[in-house]
Protein backbone atom coordinates (compact mmCIF):
# COMPACT_ATOMS: atom_id res chain seq x y z
CA UNK A 1 0.00 0.00 0.00
CA UNK A 2 2.83 2.52 0.76
CA UNK A 3 4.67 1.67 -2.41
CA UNK A 4 1.55 2.80 -3.74
CA UNK A 5 1.90 6.40 -2.74
CA UNK A 6 5.01 6.07 -3.13
CA UNK A 7 5.46 5.79 -6.91
CA UNK A 8 3.37 8.91 -7.99
CA UNK A 9 5.06 11.04 -5.59
CA UNK A 10 8.39 9.55 -6.60
CA UNK A 11 7.09 10.38 -10.84
CA UNK A 12 6.01 13.89 -9.65
CA UNK A 13 9.48 14.31 -7.75
CA UNK A 14 11.47 13.45 -10.96
CA UNK A 15 9.22 15.48 -13.45
CA UNK A 16 9.84 18.55 -11.20
CA UNK A 17 13.50 17.69 -11.22
CA UNK A 18 14.20 17.03 -14.80
CA UNK A 19 11.39 19.81 -16.07
CA UNK A 20 11.59 22.95 -13.55
CA UNK A 21 14.57 22.61 -11.51
CA UNK A 22 17.06 21.08 -13.94
CA UNK A 23 19.84 23.52 -14.90
CA UNK A 24 18.59 25.74 -17.80
CA UNK A 25 19.09 24.32 -21.16
CA UNK A 26 19.45 25.80 -25.20
CA UNK A 27 16.17 23.94 -25.96
CA UNK A 28 14.07 26.01 -24.13
CA UNK A 29 16.11 28.69 -26.43
CA UNK A 30 15.52 26.63 -29.49
CA UNK A 31 11.74 26.22 -29.00
CA UNK A 32 11.09 29.65 -28.13
CA UNK A 33 10.38 32.09 -30.73
CA UNK A 34 9.60 35.19 -29.16
CA UNK A 35 12.78 36.86 -29.09
CA UNK A 36 12.06 39.42 -26.55
CA UNK A 37 11.09 36.55 -23.78
CA UNK A 38 14.58 34.83 -24.90
CA UNK A 39 16.59 37.58 -24.44
CA UNK A 40 14.41 37.89 -20.62
CA UNK A 41 15.21 34.59 -20.03
CA UNK A 42 19.14 34.82 -20.96
CA UNK A 43 19.78 37.95 -19.09
CA UNK A 44 18.01 36.72 -16.29
CA UNK A 45 19.87 33.37 -15.41
CA UNK A 46 23.18 35.35 -16.75
CA UNK A 47 22.54 38.09 -13.94
CA UNK A 48 21.97 35.44 -11.34
CA UNK A 49 25.10 33.08 -12.56
CA UNK A 50 27.42 36.66 -12.04
CA UNK A 51 26.14 36.78 -8.34
CA UNK A 52 28.13 33.59 -8.05
CA UNK A 53 32.13 35.04 -7.16
CA UNK A 54 33.61 31.51 -8.92
CA UNK A 55 31.67 31.80 -11.98
CA UNK A 56 32.55 35.45 -12.15
CA UNK A 57 36.16 34.52 -11.77
CA UNK A 58 36.11 31.35 -14.58
CA UNK A 59 33.35 32.96 -16.92
CA UNK A 60 32.83 36.69 -16.79
CA UNK A 61 36.86 37.32 -16.40
CA UNK A 62 38.71 38.65 -19.70
CA UNK A 63 40.85 36.58 -21.69
CA UNK A 64 44.28 37.66 -21.64
CA UNK A 65 46.18 34.57 -21.87
CA UNK A 66 49.27 33.42 -24.91
CA UNK A 67 47.76 29.69 -24.98
CA UNK A 68 50.85 27.14 -25.56
CA UNK A 69 51.18 23.18 -24.84
CA UNK A 70 52.94 24.07 -21.42
CA UNK A 71 50.48 26.13 -20.03
CA UNK A 72 47.34 23.39 -21.23
CA UNK A 73 49.20 19.93 -20.04
CA UNK A 74 50.30 19.35 -17.07
CA UNK A 75 51.43 15.86 -15.44
CA UNK A 76 49.94 14.51 -12.22
CA UNK A 77 52.90 11.37 -12.56
CA UNK A 78 49.66 9.58 -10.52
CA UNK A 79 50.36 11.29 -7.35
CA UNK A 80 46.97 12.34 -6.66
CA UNK A 81 48.21 14.58 -3.52
CA UNK A 82 49.38 17.09 -7.14
CA UNK A 83 46.14 18.11 -7.57
CA UNK A 84 46.27 20.99 -5.44
CA UNK A 85 47.91 23.49 -7.78
CA UNK A 86 46.44 26.80 -8.51
CA UNK A 87 48.59 26.69 -11.95
CA UNK A 88 45.75 24.15 -13.09
CA UNK A 89 42.85 26.65 -11.62
CA UNK A 90 44.56 29.57 -13.53
CA UNK A 91 45.00 28.20 -16.93
CA UNK A 92 41.47 26.83 -17.18
CA UNK A 93 40.38 30.31 -16.35
CA UNK A 94 41.62 31.45 -19.01
CA UNK A 95 41.66 28.70 -21.46
CA UNK A 96 38.57 26.91 -20.50
CA UNK A 97 40.62 23.64 -20.85
CA UNK A 98 43.49 21.58 -19.36
CA UNK A 99 44.68 18.36 -19.16
CA UNK A 100 46.24 16.50 -16.90
CA UNK A 101 48.34 13.20 -17.44
CA UNK A 102 49.15 10.49 -15.84
CA UNK A 103 45.88 11.29 -14.27
CA UNK A 104 44.91 8.26 -11.98
CA UNK A 105 46.46 5.56 -9.87
CA UNK A 106 47.26 2.62 -11.65
CA UNK A 107 45.02 0.63 -9.43
CA UNK A 108 41.91 2.88 -10.65
CA UNK A 109 43.47 2.97 -14.65
CA UNK A 110 43.62 -0.40 -14.62
CA UNK A 111 40.02 -0.93 -12.84
CA UNK A 112 38.50 1.27 -15.78
CA UNK A 113 40.28 -0.48 -18.45
CA UNK A 114 38.79 -4.18 -17.16
CA UNK A 115 35.30 -2.42 -16.98
CA UNK A 116 35.48 -1.09 -20.85
CA UNK A 117 36.93 -4.59 -21.42
CA UNK A 118 33.78 -6.01 -19.86
CA UNK A 119 31.07 -3.76 -21.45
CA UNK A 120 28.77 -5.59 -24.11
CA UNK A 121 27.24 -3.54 -26.22
CA UNK A 122 23.56 -3.40 -26.15
CA UNK A 123 20.47 -2.39 -28.22
CA UNK A 124 18.73 -0.64 -25.54
CA UNK A 125 18.17 2.85 -24.37
CA UNK A 126 21.54 3.68 -23.64
CA UNK A 127 22.17 2.77 -28.02
CA UNK A 128 22.48 5.02 -30.46
CA UNK A 129 23.77 4.27 -33.85
CA UNK A 130 23.54 5.89 -37.69
CA UNK A 131 25.15 4.69 -41.04
CA UNK A 132 28.63 5.20 -40.07
CA UNK A 133 29.17 5.09 -36.18
CA UNK A 134 27.62 3.03 -32.92
CA UNK A 135 27.72 5.24 -29.56
CA UNK A 136 27.15 3.33 -26.28
CA UNK A 137 27.11 4.27 -22.89
CA UNK A 138 27.26 2.24 -19.28
CA UNK A 139 26.78 3.87 -15.83
CA UNK A 140 29.15 3.23 -13.15
CA UNK A 141 29.37 4.37 -9.51
CA UNK A 142 32.15 6.97 -9.58
CA UNK A 143 33.14 6.28 -6.01
CA UNK A 144 34.81 2.54 -7.47
CA UNK A 145 37.96 4.73 -8.66
CA UNK A 146 38.85 6.65 -5.79
CA UNK A 147 41.44 9.11 -7.93
CA UNK A 148 39.00 10.03 -10.55
CA UNK A 149 35.97 11.10 -7.67
CA UNK A 150 39.03 13.07 -5.87
CA UNK A 151 39.92 15.07 -9.52
CA UNK A 152 35.80 15.51 -9.89
CA UNK A 153 35.60 16.69 -6.39
CA UNK A 154 38.53 19.17 -6.21
CA UNK A 155 37.61 20.56 -9.82
CA UNK A 156 33.64 21.23 -8.77
CA UNK A 157 34.59 22.38 -5.80
CA UNK A 158 37.10 24.93 -7.11
CA UNK A 159 34.61 26.16 -10.36
CA UNK A 160 31.10 25.43 -8.60
CA UNK A 161 31.95 26.28 -5.24
CA UNK A 162 30.63 22.86 -3.83
CA UNK A 163 31.67 19.06 -3.95
CA UNK A 164 29.00 17.73 -6.69
CA UNK A 165 27.64 13.92 -6.87
CA UNK A 166 28.27 12.75 -10.59
CA UNK A 167 27.95 9.26 -11.93
CA UNK A 168 30.80 7.70 -14.35
CA UNK A 169 29.64 7.32 -17.71
CA UNK A 170 31.72 4.92 -19.82
CA UNK A 171 30.91 5.52 -23.08
CA UNK A 172 31.79 3.90 -26.81
CA UNK A 173 32.05 5.22 -30.12
CA UNK A 174 32.53 2.55 -32.60
CA UNK A 175 33.77 4.05 -36.25
CA UNK A 176 32.61 1.21 -39.03
CA UNK A 177 32.51 3.52 -42.12
CA UNK A 178 33.87 6.95 -43.10
CA UNK A 179 33.42 9.56 -44.10
CA UNK A 180 31.40 10.07 -40.90
CA UNK A 181 28.03 11.54 -40.67
CA UNK A 182 28.03 15.17 -39.01
CA UNK A 183 25.44 15.08 -35.77
CA UNK A 184 25.21 18.19 -34.37
CA UNK A 185 26.23 18.20 -30.70
CA UNK A 186 28.82 15.48 -31.17
CA UNK A 187 31.47 15.38 -34.37
CA UNK A 188 30.94 19.30 -34.18
CA UNK A 189 31.66 22.23 -32.27
CA UNK A 190 29.04 22.89 -30.23
CA UNK A 191 27.66 25.12 -26.50
CA UNK A 192 26.37 22.78 -23.86
CA UNK A 193 25.13 25.51 -22.00
CA UNK A 194 24.84 29.31 -22.30
CA UNK A 195 25.24 29.38 -18.58
CA UNK A 196 28.62 28.37 -16.61
CA UNK A 197 29.05 24.54 -16.84
CA UNK A 198 31.87 21.98 -16.92
CA UNK A 199 32.85 18.49 -17.99
CA UNK A 200 35.17 16.30 -17.29
CA UNK A 201 36.64 13.42 -19.32
CA UNK A 202 38.58 10.74 -18.81
CA UNK A 203 40.44 8.90 -21.22
CA UNK A 204 42.46 5.35 -20.40
CA UNK A 205 43.20 4.92 -23.65
CA UNK A 206 45.60 6.57 -26.06
CA UNK A 207 43.85 9.06 -28.53
CA UNK A 208 45.49 10.32 -31.95
CA UNK A 209 44.55 12.26 -34.68
CA UNK A 210 42.49 9.25 -36.37
CA UNK A 211 40.64 8.03 -32.95
CA UNK A 212 38.10 11.77 -32.53
CA UNK A 213 39.80 13.48 -30.29
CA UNK A 214 38.01 15.97 -28.40
CA UNK A 215 38.47 19.55 -29.51
CA UNK A 216 37.96 23.03 -28.18
CA UNK A 217 38.08 26.70 -29.31
CA UNK A 218 40.26 28.48 -26.39
CA UNK A 219 39.00 31.14 -24.69
CA UNK A 220 35.42 30.80 -26.14
CA UNK A 221 33.94 30.07 -22.38
CA UNK A 222 34.34 33.45 -21.20
CA UNK A 223 30.49 34.50 -21.29
CA UNK A 224 31.17 38.60 -22.56
CA UNK A 225 29.21 40.78 -24.59
CA UNK A 226 30.17 39.35 -28.01
CA UNK A 227 29.43 35.42 -26.25
CA UNK A 228 25.93 36.71 -25.42
CA UNK A 229 24.77 38.74 -28.71
CA UNK A 230 25.95 35.15 -30.14
CA UNK A 231 23.52 33.15 -27.51
CA UNK A 232 20.74 35.54 -28.18
CA UNK A 233 20.41 35.84 -31.62
CA UNK A 234 21.78 32.05 -32.57
CA UNK A 235 19.35 28.86 -33.79
CA UNK A 236 21.39 25.81 -33.66
CA UNK A 237 24.66 27.43 -31.36
CA UNK A 238 26.90 25.19 -32.95
CA UNK A 239 29.49 25.55 -36.01
CA UNK A 240 27.08 25.69 -38.96
CA UNK A 241 26.42 29.23 -38.26
CA UNK A 242 28.70 32.03 -39.81
CA UNK A 243 28.91 33.86 -37.11
CA UNK A 244 30.39 30.64 -34.92
CA UNK A 245 33.58 31.57 -36.93
CA UNK A 246 34.21 34.14 -34.16
CA UNK A 247 34.86 31.84 -31.44
CA UNK A 248 37.18 29.30 -33.18
CA UNK A 249 40.24 30.77 -33.94
CA UNK A 250 42.05 29.24 -31.31
CA UNK A 251 40.47 25.36 -31.93
CA UNK A 252 42.94 22.82 -31.09
CA UNK A 253 42.35 19.13 -31.22
CA UNK A 254 43.45 17.70 -28.13
CA UNK A 255 45.42 14.49 -28.63
CA UNK A 256 46.18 12.51 -25.68
CA UNK A 257 47.87 9.58 -23.71
CA UNK A 258 46.28 7.02 -21.90
CA UNK A 259 45.68 7.68 -18.52
CA UNK A 260 44.75 11.23 -18.74
CA UNK A 261 42.21 13.87 -17.95
CA UNK A 262 40.38 16.42 -19.52
CA UNK A 263 38.83 19.18 -17.59
CA UNK A 264 36.52 21.37 -20.23
CA UNK A 265 34.38 24.44 -19.67
CA UNK A 266 31.58 23.44 -21.98
CA UNK A 267 29.63 27.01 -22.23
CA UNK A 268 32.77 27.69 -24.68
CA UNK A 269 32.63 25.35 -27.81
CA UNK A 270 33.63 22.30 -28.07
CA UNK A 271 33.00 19.00 -29.63
CA UNK A 272 34.86 15.66 -31.24
CA UNK A 273 36.51 15.16 -34.32
CA UNK A 274 35.27 12.62 -36.92
CA UNK A 275 36.82 9.39 -36.94
CA UNK A 276 39.24 9.03 -40.16
CA UNK A 277 39.78 5.51 -39.59
CA UNK A 278 37.24 2.04 -38.58
CA UNK A 279 38.24 2.42 -34.60
CA UNK A 280 36.27 3.01 -31.71
CA UNK A 281 37.15 5.57 -28.65
CA UNK A 282 36.39 4.89 -25.21
CA UNK A 283 35.71 7.87 -22.54
CA UNK A 284 34.57 8.32 -19.26
CA UNK A 285 32.19 11.54 -19.27
CA UNK A 286 31.51 13.61 -15.83
CA UNK A 287 28.79 15.65 -16.05
CA UNK A 288 27.50 17.61 -13.34
CA UNK A 289 23.79 19.55 -14.49
CA UNK A 290 22.03 17.20 -12.34
CA UNK A 291 23.46 17.84 -8.95
CA UNK A 292 23.82 21.71 -9.93
CA UNK A 293 20.23 23.17 -10.73
CA UNK A 294 18.63 26.08 -11.01
CA UNK A 295 18.07 25.87 -7.12
CA UNK A 296 22.12 25.96 -6.90
CA UNK A 297 22.29 28.83 -9.11
CA UNK A 298 19.60 31.10 -7.10
CA UNK A 299 20.69 30.07 -3.89
CA UNK A 300 24.54 29.50 -2.50
CA UNK A 301 27.44 32.10 -2.64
Amino acid sequence: MIKKFMNPAKKILNFLNKKLLSFPTLQFLMKTKNQTLKKIYINFWISISKRKILFKKFFFSKYSITNTKENLSFDLKKNIENIDNEKYLESLKENGLIVLENALTDQDHKAIIKNFNNIFIKKNKNYRANESLIRYYEIFDISNFHSLKLISDYFTKNVYGKVLDTEAEFHIHKCFKFPEKIEYGDNNMHLDRFLPNMKILYSPFEINMNGAPFCYALGSHKINDDYLNFVKNSKTYNESETEASFFLKKKIEVTCKSNSVIVALTSGFHGRKSFESETERKLIFLQYHKSFNKISLLFGK
